[in-house]
């Protein structure tokens, strides 16, 4: 039987080898944004577990021990995300974005994302977060609420949680001015009834002189599941929106999406 994800590996060492490395119009180095070597060795370390993560989810599958293989394959950029935020700061996740919670976790003393999501691949009672109900990004610790993969059914409960934050910080409760809410998404999600409506109430609130700290993180591979999205579709149907602050990352770039996530953070 042909193993296309054996196949991709063997194929990903040997472009490494010979040296044959994608070619890029951006041209930051580390320096440009503030990293050292050992953040992008770091980073580097992050999305190989990640893609590690996504073979050994179809391994267990062939031997009937797991039940869910929707990998993070093309997402591990989203590393650099989880770098460019704090621990403290609420992350809704797109159901992808394994690397962002092994990269956040990495903030954390004592966390372990590797075991943490295998026991998930294998429905086993003692994950965490779901208890085996259902494969889940989320971690208490982490403060990464548990989401269904429902398309774009996250992103009302991420507004909601934004505009929390300032209602407590009225209230006088323990938050800072920074504290800030993330909310990733694929493309396709974008289009859904709820995303719309959820984008709406955060600009409908904005725009009447109240605050609303989130960062929606759209994901843009192109695809919803195996319908193309037409090319700069996201941007163009989001840039314009009133009282939405529009920053660009290219996600296949290290370097340029950690620069856009850093952008985002410090608004």
């Amino acid at each position: 039987m042909y193993n296309r994800s054996l196949a991709v590996d063997e194929n990903f060492l040997k472009f490494v080898k010979e040296g044959r490395f994608p070619q890029s119009d951006i041209r930051l180095t580390p320096q440009d944004v503030g990293l050292s070597n050992v953040h992008l060795i770091d980073l580097f370390e992050t999305q190989l577990i990640s893609r590690l993560l996504d073979l050994e989810a179809r391994a267990l599958k062939e031997k009937n021990q797991s039940f869910y293989t929707i990998g993070s394959s093309g997402h591990e950029g989203n590393a650099a995300v989880a770098l460019a935020f704090d621990l403290k700061d609420l992350a809704f996740l797109h159901y992808r974005d394994a690397a962002f919670f092994i990269q956040r976790a990495k903030q954390l003393a004592g966390s372990t994302p590797i075991y943490d999501m295998l026991l998930s691949f294998v429905a086993s009672s003692e994950d965490p977060i779901s208890g085996g109900r259902h494969k889940v990004l989320g971690s208490v610790n982490l403060n990464i609420p548990p989401q269904t993969s429902t398309i774009a059914s996250h992103l009302p409960k991420a507004v909601g949680a934004a505009i929390g934050i300032d209602l407590r910080r009225r209230l006088n409760h323990n938050l800072k001015n920074k504290d800030v809410v993330i909310c990733s998404f694929g493309d396709a999600s974008l289009n859904h009834s709820t995303a719309q409506g959820a984008i709406n109430t955060a600009q409908w609130i904005a725009y009447r002189k109240l605050n609303v700290p989130i960062v929606f993180v759209c994901e843009d591979n192109g695809l919803g599941i195996s319908v193309k999205t037409p090319p700069d579709w996201v941007g163009r149907s989001i840039k314009d929106r009133p009282m939405i602050k529009y920053i660009y990352g290219d996600g296949l770039h290290i370097l340029d999406a950690y620069r856009a996530s850093l952008e985002a953070a410090l608004i």
